[in-house]
């Protein structure tokens, strides 16, 4: 095991309330109620592909994807209000003390994302930041954890990824990674596909010593 890699909301960020509210908000302008599974499950899609899902699936016009996607984009600055999950740190210092290299991989765009790392001063925690701007194919692509292993020069199966979503665990997996998946947001049941079923980042941290 030479790597951790990340992924962002649900993980590092205690974010997806406002992301299903984001959310909540924009269908509801188009007379669309949804449920805060609905959108947890589709988390690491991007919110392109997110848009294009909804237009799908409530038969929206194609046109409105940009406006779709705009109006999260407004609702979501309106009320982010992220906080860092408080047992982040221990296992950042353990990934230190053992000298490992660290990637955050997210679906989230890069702008959002650099603002929230440097809000809590935690820029300097990850060498490689994969984001949705960094890759044509999102989770469950195997492509965006590829592409950290990539850049951090590891193989994918020194790897071990964080993830909180089934997307998310399917591209680590689909990348030949070990992966430990997180109930923050999802119930065990929409993470079978883990390595490993943690209830926290404190639960995680004792599984990463166990495999170390």
């Amino acid at each position: 095991m030479q790597a951790i890699l990340f992924d962002f909301d649900g993980v590092i960020v205690r974010s997806m309330e406002d992301h299903f509210e984001g959310w909540r908000r924009t269908l509801a302008e188009y007379d669309i109620e949804v449920q805060p599974e609905e959108i947890y499950v589709l988390e690491g899609s991007g919110e392109e592909e997110l848009a294009n899902q909804f237009s799908r699936k409530f038969n929206l016009p194609y046109y409105e994807i940009p406006n779709i996607i705009e109006r999260n984009r407004y609702h979501l600055d309106q009320i982010s209000n992220e906080e860092i999950y408080h047992n982040l740190q221990d296992l950042l210092d353990w990934i230190d003390e053992k000298g490992m290299k660290t990637a955050l991989v997210t679906g989230t765009k890069r702008e959002r994302v650099i603002a929230i790392l440097e809000k809590f001063k935690l820029m300097d925690k990850f060498m490689v930041i994969i984001t949705a701007d960094d890759v044509m194919f999102s989770k469950p692509a195997p492509e965006p954890y590829l592409l950290a292993a990539e850049l951090l020069d590891v193989e994918a199966s020194e790897c071990v990824v964080i993830e909180n979503a089934p997307l998310g665990v399917m591209s680590a997996k689909n990348a030949g990674m070990r992966c430990i998946a997180l109930t923050t947001t999802l119930s065990k049941m929409h993470l079978k596909q883990a390595d490993v079923i943690a209830d926290d980042l404190d639960e995680a941290l004792n599984s990463l010593k166990k495999m170390y």
